[in-house]
């Protein structure tokens, strides 16, 4: 079986210069989630993926594969893979389950709104306010306590 290519960016210029895309992530995950969007906008232009893509991809990938800490509210049983982005309202660290069916159906029937997968929350934050965002991201560390030794 082949292993996976790992690609690295570090940042030429800017508040970040000399970090590289790990370092950013640690301290600023909107930061990093902002220049990956943009960067697709693009996208039609570019046939072939830049560095700096492939590093946020190789990141979104080493996030999915973080393990979660903390435990569905719901069963008790599984750890929390969803969280409800509500239709209204902010964003509540509360609002989390697991990927049960039964789990996932008693949170939307408690508030309305759209479940998405924490690991993903990189993929949204770049379209939101970034008080929202934040909370988004306060998610991600609450859920994933060792998320840091993921990039040590």
């Amino acid at each position: 079986m082949a292993e996976k290519q790992e690609y690295s960016y570090v940042f030429q210029s800017g508040v970040y210069k000399n970090f590289s895309v790990e370092q950013v992530f640690l301290k600023d995950p909107i930061h990093i989630a902002r220049l990956y969007q943009r960067s697709f906008k693009n996208k039609t232009a570019i046939k072939t993926p830049n560095q700096l893509q492939l590093a946020v991809e190789n990141l979104l990938e080493k996030i999915r594969g973080i393990d979660v800490t903390k435990d569905c509210p719901y069963c008790k049983a599984a750890k929390v893979m969803n969280f409800l982005l509500p239709d209204f309202g902010t964003v509540n660290g509360g609002l989390l389950c697991c990927n049960d069916p039964v789990c996932r159906e008693e949170l939307k029937s408690a508030r309305s709104g759209e479940l998405h997968a924490i690991s993903d929350f990189m993929l949204m934050v770049s379209y939101m306010r970034r008080p929202q965002a934040q909370k988004i991201v306060g998610i991600f560390k609450s859920t994933h306590k060792n998320y840091q030794e993921a990039f040590a």
